[in-house]
């Protein structure tokens, strides 16, 4: 049995939720590929579209394909870097997860919000543009286009797809899917990287033109080492880098 575990899927199919439950319940760490997206940008080089240009001047069909061909790359950025990683039980999760790419012998499961779902997610999320009601609708239509794309690889490859509509426990339907190795004792070092690979990427928007002028603070795991700890700690990022360890209850 593989030491790997993927969540893939669509915008608001609840993969981030399912992997953070699952690496708490099991002991896994959690390779969100999310928390590498500005280190993997700057890897790749490309340049980066302005957010008219991105939801507004360009196809919802044309995003799809953008957003599959970035994905691409930056899953083969993540195959790298787990290679390079000590050999624990892992869930990866990220909307850039293809099918195709999961590498022979691991395990994956794909999420695969409603419309509906999708839409309720969404619609709260900012859209900064000169016109972010129309980019909401742009984004809409190219991350279900997206989502429709990758549930079809996905059961064309024997892969499990789990239609999410909010109305079940998703993560037990994720779960008795699976085949869950047991998980790494080293639980203190496992977090512990979780948050630096997040502190990264939080410094590098928090340095881009999206990010807000000010931010009240992000969460962070417990670096504790206990099994089955869940907690957070929300830290400001000065606070996580003057912070020699995130306890949630000192």
């Amino acid at each position: 049995m593989s030491s790997r575990i993927w969540i893939g899927g669509g915008t608001g199919g609840g993969k981030s939720t399912t992997a953070r439950v699952l690496a708490v319940r099991h002991g896994l760490r959690r390779f969100a590929i999310d928390s590498f997206w500005y280190a993997y940008d700057a890897r790749w080089g490309q340049p980066r579209k302005t957010p008219d240009e991105q939801w507004l001047q360009t196809p919802p069909e044309a995003q799809a394909a953008e957003f599959e061909e970035t994905s691409r790359r930056m899953m083969g950025y993540a195959l790298d870097d787990l290679a390079e990683l000590p050999d624990v039980p892992t869930v990866v999760e990220g909307p850039q997860i293809l099918p195709d790419l999961v590498p022979p012998g691991d395990q994956a499961v794909f999420l695969d919000p409603t419309p509906e779902w999708q839409r309720s997610v969404l619609v709260p999320r900012p859209m900064p543009s000169s016109n972010p009601e129309r980019a909401l609708e742009s984004r809409l239509v190219k991350d279900r286009l997206y989502a429709d794309r990758v549930a079809a690889l996905a059961r064309e490859r024997g892969f499990a797809v789990v239609v999410m509509d909010g109305s079940s426990d998703l993560v037990a339907e994720v779960e008795s899917l699976l085949e869950i190795p047991d998980g790494t004792a080293n639980l203190r070092a496992v977090r512990r990287w979780e948050n630096e690979a997040a502190a990264a990427n939080i410094r590098a928007w928090l340095a881009s033109p999206e990010a807000p002028g000010e931010h009240p603070g992000f969460p962070f795991a417990c670096e504790c080492g206990r099994s089955g700890c869940g907690e957070t700690v929300r830290l400001a990022i000065d606070e996580f880098d003057a912070a020699p360890q995130v306890i949630a209850h000192p």
